[in-house]
């Protein structure tokens, strides 16, 4: 079975988009683990704020290579 980030890509920016994807979904994956957390005392609110704004930055990057297409 082929790994995701092994698959070949037409373009760069086929690439650019399963990785901006994959980001996203990686961060949107941690910030709601870590809000959980946080209702359980075990992460901090900072950390909950950090991120909250690495998914921003991850959905910015994801726009901007969607409209790149």
């Amino acid at each position: 079975m082929e790994n995701e980030s092994t698959l070949e890509h037409e373009t760069t920016l086929e690439h650019a988009l399963d990785v901006a994807k994959a980001n996203h979904k990686q961060a949107q994956k941690l910030l709601d683990q870590a809000v959980k957390a946080n209702a359980a005392g075990d992460v901090s609110d900072e950390r909950v704020a950090q991120l909250r704004t690495l998914l921003e930055v991850a959905a910015e990057d994801l726009r901007r290579v969607m409209r790149e297409q």
